[in-house]
């Protein structure tokens, strides 16, 4: 789980309430150390998804549409805080909780229509509707499929595979 100082200070550590960094940025301490909350990439985004968010860091929220990964608000940044663009942008992951409409028997499928990557596909059911699957290895972290689902049933979260832990535990 990411957390920011004050968050956690505050013994705010709620999952529902994650936060999500931009891009590229990998490590949390640094962000939060580093970052000026120049807010240069708020502007940059073409998005609009970069918002200010606790103590004025920039973060994501998808409920405004979905990282084109442009690297805008890479390019405009002044500090040090990005991994190359080359690489992985986050270990976010999509997730379709129960309030899919789909579970409830009625006929959704706008998360498969928004999704570039093809990571959500639905499987037809004996004498259900169509259930979504999400294929996790396909999935960028994007978001496109959170703002047009009409019940919320999506979310992201970082998801980190035991390499990735190992490398950090490591250092």
């Amino acid at each position: 789980m990411v957390l920011t100082r004050r968050a956690l200070l505050k013994a705010n550590i709620n999952k529902s309430q994650q936060i999500i960094r931009l891009p590229w940025v990998s490590d949390e301490i640094v962000f939060v150390d580093v970052c000026t909350r120049c807010h240069n990439c708020l502007s940059a985004c073409p998005e609009k998804i970069i918002v200010k968010g606790d103590g004025g860091f920039p973060e994501i929220d998808f409920r405004f549409g979905e990282c084109t990964f442009c690297t805008d608000c890479v390019k405009v940044c002044p500090e040090n805080l990005f991994t190359p663009v080359e690489q992985n942008p986050w270990p976010l992951k999509a997730k379709i909780s129960e309030k899919c409409l789909s579970y409830k028997n009625v006929v959704c499928n706008i998360c498969k229509e928004q999704c570039e990557t093809e990571a959500i596909s639905f499987t037809p059911r004996v004498g259900r509707v169509s259930q979504p699957e999400l294929v996790t290895e396909k999935c960028t972290g994007c978001g496109a499929c959170i703002k047009p689902c009409p019940t919320q049933a999506i979310t992201v979260s970082y998801q980190y595979n035991q390499n990735d832990l190992l490398k950090e535990n490591a250092s």
